[in-house]
């Protein structure tokens, strides 16, 4: 089997606030917008968790309430570490850390509406 990766699909608690977070937040376009599930332009998308279809299935697995918190990030570069970081400061967006330097890159950590862990690093 080979297979090709298309979209990272998250499921979300409130499809509004965490639209207005990727969009207006963080800067991310939108592509596709079908009301339940958001796809910005670089294929990351968003799902209204109780939306997923068919519901008379999914609802046998998607736990209700937040999703994936703590134990799932997303992956964002900035061109401008220092500046992204200061935005989402003003914002009042929940931080996990301040910019620290790793091994493969700086980077600093946020958290979304839902708990979903946003990594954002210095573009090379």
């Amino acid at each position: 089997m080979k297979l090709k990766h298309i979209d990272t699909i998250l499921l979300v608690h409130n499809i509004e606030i965490s639209k207005r977070f990727y969009e207006e937040t963080l800067g991310l376009e939108i592509l596709h917008d079908w009301k339940t599930m958001i796809v910005f332009k670089d294929r990351f998308a968003i799902h209204q968790a109780d939306g997923l279809q068919p519901q008379e299935i999914t609802q046998t697995f998607v736990q209700p309430g937040l999703q994936g918190r703590g134990n799932v990030v997303i992956y964002f570069q900035s061109n401008d570490l220092d500046k992204s970081f200061s935005e989402l400061k003003e914002k009042n967006v929940e931080t996990i850390h301040e910019i620290v330097q790793l091994p493969w890159e700086h980077l600093f950590r946020v958290y979304d509406p839902d708990g979903y862990i946003v990594e954002i690093g210095e573009a090379h």
